[in-house]
């Protein structure tokens, strides 16, 4: 039997390939309690920001073991592209992991090296003890699956990422997913989602993507909301965060009692 943490990532990974809506959000506050609140409401998975959120690699593995026995998947993007990062990560035992500013094919390849066990990469083995093997219970198990439970995608933010796109996209990833905000910023147009350049160049990326059959995914923008994202076949795509949730329901209740003044 495999461990738990390869029956959710097979499970997602499952759901990702079915053509299915599938509901997630961001996790930025590095809290285990708040991502299990936001999981047993029936998330198909949370998405732990280490890019720019807060919390590291204890909080990872705090926030894995807190949901572990529900049916959310857990997704990690990644704060680097370093070894010890992404080892670190799929040790606490992340389901999937997404990979910010990947602008070529040497840099994905790299990924995957530290990310696969041999023979399909080198990532560094300690089967024995790791919260992902179920602290090395199931160390076998989890060696041979590994790799094949892992869904791994690939953030395209800036123009030299989308000039080496069709090198990406050949590599052995699952997907690639667009961050409007940095992809904007880095063509001198922050936020201008209805400017041509951005849009068509954001459409180049969708179509060469799905057209290779790998999966895509985005945030949602203006123009790009999470219905029309869907529509026109995204797979992944998180949608608020604990920290939005939490600010929104704030605001709704100050204004709420302005209002009875």
């Amino acid at each position: 039997m495999l461990p738990q943490t390869l029956l959710k990532g097979k499970i997602f990974k499952d759901k990702l390939y079915s053509n299915k809506y599938l509901s997630g959000v961001w996790s930025t506050l590095g809290s285990e309690n708040i991502a299990h609140i936001m999981a047993n409401s029936g998330l198909d998975y949370i998405l732990i920001d280490l890019e720019h959120g807060l919390g590291g690699f204890e909080t990872v593995t705090k926030q894995v073991l807190s949901i572990l026995s529900l049916d959310t998947a857990v997704m990690v993007r990644l704060p680097d592209h370093s070894e010890s990062s992404i080892k670190r990560i799929l040790d606490a035992g992340a389901n999937a992991i997404l990979v910010p500013q990947v602008n070529n094919i040497d840099q994905a390849q790299k990924i995957l090296n530290y990310s696969l066990f041999a023979p399909e990469g080198r990532r560094g083995v300690a089967v024995g003890q790791i919260p992902a093997s179920d602290f090395g219970y199931k160390p076998e198990e989890y060696f041979a699956n590994a790799n094949e439970c892992l869904s791994i995608f690939m953030q395209i933010e800036t123009l030299e990422g989308v000039k080496n796109l069709d090198g990406i996209i050949k590599s052995k990833i699952d997907g690639i997913f667009v961050g409007p905000n940095d992809l904007s910023s880095s063509m001198n147009l922050f936020r201008q989602y209805d400017n041509p350049d951005f849009i068509n160049t954001f459409y180049e990326i969708r179509d060469k993507t799905l057209n290779s059959g790998k999966l895509f995914g985005s945030l949602p923008f203006d123009g790009q909301d999470l219905k029309t994202l869907f529509e026109n076949g995204a797979s992944l795509v998180p949608n608020g965060s604990d920290h939005m949730f939490l600010k929104t329901s704030s605001q709704t209740l100050i204004k709420k009692i302005s209002d009875m003044a």
